[in-house]
């Protein structure tokens, strides 16, 4: 979705954690705080992330979560308890706010994935929240994405796009037949019984794994690189001095990317100045001999901004498992450490990044006329809308911090 579509979708948390009773019921998967075991089955709370036009093309958003929640209940007898935003989210909630708890309230997240999915900024927000906490805790097999349509220009496995990447390392179910049929067809009804499937195996497989971890490992410690071993008496957990470490480093690249990506983003606009405005009687040949000098021009600036982009996210990410452990770590403490006051303080200053987000947003609206010109003009941003993209995402993390 646009930035101006206001949609709420829930990612990672808690699910069972309970090495005595294995009948408790899985809870949202919380890095930041301890999983509580509770009597009452809740159901697996489901989060359904889409883009508004796709929804709106195909009309299948509230279809596909109804009959997925029926077939999961039918084979192995748990409620869903699937959110779904357009009938989630009521008038008067503040729906950022909403949106948030249900990504952090989640214990499956199902992106819908298109190409809208991938140029909607709230899209990215939500599936990044997830992931990132999907990761810390090492049940990445908690979000199982959808490819909606076959889309192999944008969706294969050397894609630039973060996103697209961590989709195909999860083996995306692609939909495409379905969502083309009628939505009582034996199609339809086919590949959501796949889904639901594969939905159980993954919800299954994640309720095991944490099921083996301690609750200082639930704080976010782990990664997803990592094993638990019930028997290991040595904490490995992070600790304040190594998370500080972390944070140092972490903060000095993302610092020098944010510098280098300043007079990237202003060659861009200097290149399209040195090139001059296109004549409005321009032959043919001209509007082509304009069109490769402009490209030419942005070409260098673009790919600038590209790599301040990556390093930039690549770097945010690597910091975000160690703030989900700090963050754990603050909220255990006494009041009386001062600890708690101490994080207010250092990430306040990180929460005041909406002016530039949205201020990046409309500069990749911008480029739109210009990449629609050309097929030279395209190639030549496509690095630029890459990197710019890559911040928005960052930023998108850093905010999570000081939520």
């Amino acid at each position: 979705m646009s930035s101006s579509h206001k949609k709420g979708r829930g990612n990672t948390r808690q699910l069972p954690v309970s090495q005595q009773t294995r009948n408790v019921t899985p809870q949202p998967l919380q890095p930041d705080r301890v999983a509580a075991p509770i009597a009452i089955d809740e159901g697996i709370k489901v989060f359904l992330s889409y883009a508004r036009a796709d929804d709106a093309a195909f009309n299948m958003v509230r279809p596909f979560k109804e009959l997925l929640s029926h077939l999961v209940y039918a084979k192995v007898g748990r409620q869903v308890r699937a959110f779904v935003d357009q009938d989630d989210i009521q008038w008067g909630d503040i729906w950022k706010e909403r949106l948030t708890s249900e990504i952090l309230g989640a214990t499956v997240f199902i992106p819908l994935l298109s190409a809208a999915y991938l140029d909607s900024p709230n899209c990215r927000m939500e599936f990044n929240r997830f992931y990132s906490n999907a990761r810390t805790l090492g049940v990445t097999e908690l979000l199982l994405p959808v490819l909606v349509l076959k889309a192999p220009v944008v969706f294969h496995d050397d894609s630039p796009d973060q996103i697209v990447r961590v989709s195909a390392e999860r083996q995306w179910e692609n939909i495409e037949e379905a969502v083309l049929s009628d939505r009582g067809s034996s199609e339809w009804k086919r590949t959501m019984a796949r889904l639901a499937d594969r939905f159980v195996q993954s919800y299954q497989a994640a309720e095991s794994r944490l099921a083996t971890l301690s609750p200082d490992q639930l704080g976010g410690a782990m990664t997803d690189s990592e094993t638990a071993d019930e028997d290991e008496e040595d904490d490995e957990s992070l600790g304040l001095f190594e998370i500080m470490e972390l944070m140092n480093a972490g903060f000095a690249t993302m610092t020098t990317a944010a510098e280098a990506m300043a007079p990237a983003i202003e060659a861009l606009g200097n290149g399209a100045r040195s090139v001059g405005a296109l004549p409005p009687t321009a032959s043919a040949k001209e509007i082509q001999l304009w069109s490769m000098r402009a490209a030419h021009a942005f070409g260098g600036p673009a790919k600038e901004v590209e790599s301040a982009g990556q390093q930039m996210f690549t770097a945010t990410a690597e910091l975000d498992s160690a703030m989900q452990r700090l963050r754990y770590i603050v909220g255990s403490a006494p009041e009386s450490t001062g600890l708690s006051k101490a994080y207010t303080d250092m990430v306040a200053p990180l929460s005041d990044l909406t002016e530039v987000r949205d201020q990046l947003i409309g500069l990749l609206d911008s480029m739109r006329p210009a990449e629609l010109f050309s097929v030279p003009l395209r190639k030549s941003l496509v690095p630029a809308r890459r990197g710019l993209t890559r911040v928005t995402d960052s930023i998108q993390l850093i905010q999570a911090w000081a939520a």
